[in-house]
């Protein structure tokens, strides 16, 4: 269709504080029989309301034919960075983001601006932020947390059609495989039990973490209303508002878990209410616990145990007890898996469940070693042929080595008749 600009202008009248007031509105199209762009003009002059509807038209055209930038870029571009980024922080609230989420991304993006000396979005330069990176005194993981935080807010710019493309799109971010600065182990299970012993109150916190696999700030986010306790199998909904990934996940409880949280749980309570808002462990209070419990901050290779180490022991002792590896998957909210993995497994099939049940429920008593029979029900590992081998060898020290082995000789291998001889210094009944 062939491009026809077309201008038109309107007196209107209308009534303001009783009084008549005359104003003149217009419209324009770019295409013959094409959309009308009305506009008010806001002059009371017919000639003054024609210049300023064909400056919109002109205006219109030349951005159609990518002369100018679109408006919404010619205004951003007279802003300055800070400017932008209180819209960009008011759409992270109004996308109910963490409050600790948006104050640490816009903290960064400040620090940045006012380091780099930028004022607007066109003073975004790639070598420049380059240069400044590299100034950082900090962990690799630090940098990469800077550089991620600004480039969401530049592609927020991009998508609200405030800049044309993101200038630092193509900076690869740091490497942070091998550099953490803090690297966190697992707690034992005698380091747990010990933790136990002396957390009070807030025991059920710290096992509400670990049982769950799920981290500080997700788990702290639960209220009352999340918990499905009533269920026959029951369990925690996290919601995705609380969740890193932003992914909603259903996780079961143990029973233990969920008895002692029936327990807590008041008769009138409140189901918005945050389940751990009266026993929540603050990081000094989990230093003051392990202080109290013997266990020691930082071992002799430099790692810590932190609020992290719990869900770090989730998946050792998941390893340990034979957790299917898609199921510790899903329950942790990793992505990381391969293609099959993730399209070939029915993950509601997996019996979370049962996979939660095999690890070890670790109390303050000495009872730990029956928790197979005593807590989920589950037949202990068969013990293995190196365990029967011992068992035989120290019957062979301490009963006669040679009738011993003669009524072996009829079930066990010349091999292992060979082996288990040399162990205990006698001839073997076969050759």
């Amino acid at each position: 269709m062939p491009h026809v600009l077309h201008t038109r202008v309107y007196k209107r009248t209308r009534q303001s504080h009783g009084k008549a007031v005359t104003t003149y509105r217009g419209y324009f199209t770019l295409e013959a029989n094409g959309l009308r762009v009305w506009k008010c003009l806001g002059t009371p002059d017919r000639a003054i309301a024609e210049k300023r509807i064909m400056a919109f038209a002109l205006e219109a055209q030349r951005e159609q034919e990518g002369m100018i930038s679109p408006r919404s870029i010619r205004d951003a571009a007279s802003k300055t960075l800070l400017a932008l980024l209180v819209g960009y922080e008011r759409d992270l609230q109004s996308q109910g983001c963490v409050k600790k989420h948006i104050h640490n991304t816009v903290t960064r993006i400040r620090r940045i601006v006012k380091e780099t000396g930028w004022r607007g979005a066109s003073d975004v330069r790639p070598n420049a932020f380059v240069e400044w990176r590299a100034t950082l005194v900090c962990s690799a993981k630090t940098k990469k947390e800077y550089q991620i935080s600004f480039c969401a807010f530049l592609n927020w710019l991009v998508r609200t059609e405030q800049i044309l493309a993101n200038p630092l799109a193509r900076i690869d971010t740091v490497d942070t495989r091998g550099r953490q600065v803090r690297q966190s182990r697992s707690f034992s299970e005698d380091e747990l039990r010990r933790l136990w012993k002396v957390a009070g109150k807030r025991q059920l916190a710290y096992q509400v973490m670990l049982y769950t696999g799920q981290r500080k700030s997700e788990v702290r986010a639960l209220v009352w209303s999340d918990l499905h306790l009533e269920e026959v199998k029951p369990f925690a909904l996290f919601r995705d508002g609380t969740m890193k990934d932003k992914d909603k996940r259903a996780v079961p409880l143990r029973p233990e878990i969920a008895t002692a949280l029936r327990a807590m749980r008041p008769v009138d309570f409140n189901p918005t209410q945050k389940v751990f808002w009266f026993c929540w462990p603050t990081y000094d209070l989990l230093r003051g616990d392990l202080k109290r419990a013997g266990i020691d901050h930082k071992d002799s290779l430099g790692r810590v145990v932190h609020f992290h180490s719990f869900q770090k022991t989730w998946q050792t002792l998941g390893v340990r007890y034979g957790i299917n590896q898609r199921a510790a998957q899903e329950v942790l909210g990793h992505s990381d898996a391969n293609l099959t993995a993730k399209a070939y497994t029915d993950v509601p099939a997996l019996a979370l469940h049962d996979e939660i049940a095999k690890l070890p429920w670790i109390t303050d008593a000495e009872t730990v070693a029956q928790h197979g029979a005593q807590n989920s029900g589950i037949s202990r590992p068969s013990t293995s042929l190196a365990d029967i081998m011992g068992q035989f060898i120290e019957a062979l020290k301490v009963t006669e080595a040679g009738h011993l082995m003669g009524l072996l000789a009829a079930h066990v291998t010349p091999l292992h008749q060979m082996k288990m001889a040399a162990r205990v210094g006698v001839e073997p009944t076969t050759k």
